[in-house]
């Protein structure tokens, strides 16, 4: 079910926010932000396949004030397993460590419906860089259009960009008709959406968007 209670943008509703962000950079300022909406002294999972990467991600977090996380890896924890870490947790963050299809691939599943449940308990969701992508109603890599989870509906998520203008790849995808809308969110900024249908940018501010001939 989506959040319609905005004109443009229409995401799965939740009581948790969901933060699109196009990567972090040396200040992280999203991260902080994100840590402010949590529950405090909630649990923080990590979602990924790299220990030594959840590390550096963890280390920050950390100086940013946020308590003990630990790492969900999703490609050897069992389903079970998956669904006990994420019932307790206040933040999940998805960093951007492995190709987009990857991360598809290992969350589908038992993994993101743990993470949607999450989410609709109140649960602050995270997404960084090109991870952000596979949240949208597609994603494209290497000039192929792959399918994503659509929690932000008929939109392409394209991160690492200032200006969606400048993203040949959405105008692409725009004109094909294949999405609807295309979301364009520079490193250091964020799109952050929350579950009163509030639609925020945080950091940089470098959050632009473009609408397809149907919209």
């Amino acid at each position: 079910m989506m959040d319609n209670r905005n004109l443009v943008l229409q995401w799965e509703t939740g009581a948790g926010w969901l933060i699109l962000s196009g990567g972090p950079d040396a200040l992280s300022d999203i991260r902080a932000e994100a840590l402010s909406r949590m529950i405090p002294d909630g649990e923080i999972i990590y979602i990924g396949v790299d220990e030594s990467a959840a590390d550096d991600l963890i280390e920050d977090m950390g100086e940013l004030g946020a308590t003990t996380g630990f790492l969900v890896n999703v490609l050897i924890e069992d389903d079970d397993s998956i669904a006990a870490h994420l019932s307790n947790a206040a933040l999940v963050v998805i960093p951007a460590e492995i190709d987009p299809r990857d991360l598809f691939s290992v969350l589908q599943g038992a993994a993101i419906k743990a993470i949607r449940e999450a989410y609709q308990r109140g649960t602050v969701i995270l997404v960084e860089g090109d991870s952000s992508a596979v949240f949208g109603h597609l994603y494209v890599v290497d000039g192929v259009g792959y399918e994503g989870f659509g929690w932000l509906q008929g939109a392409l998520i394209v991160p690492r960009v200032t200006s969606i203008n400048d993203s040949a790849v959405a105008q692409d995808v725009l004109t094909a008709n294949a999405a609807g809308i295309a979301v364009g969110v520079g490193v250091g900024s964020a799109l952050a959406l929350g579950p009163q249908g509030q639609v925020e940018t945080w950091g940089r501010g470098e959050v632009t968007v473009a609408l397809g001939r149907g919209s």
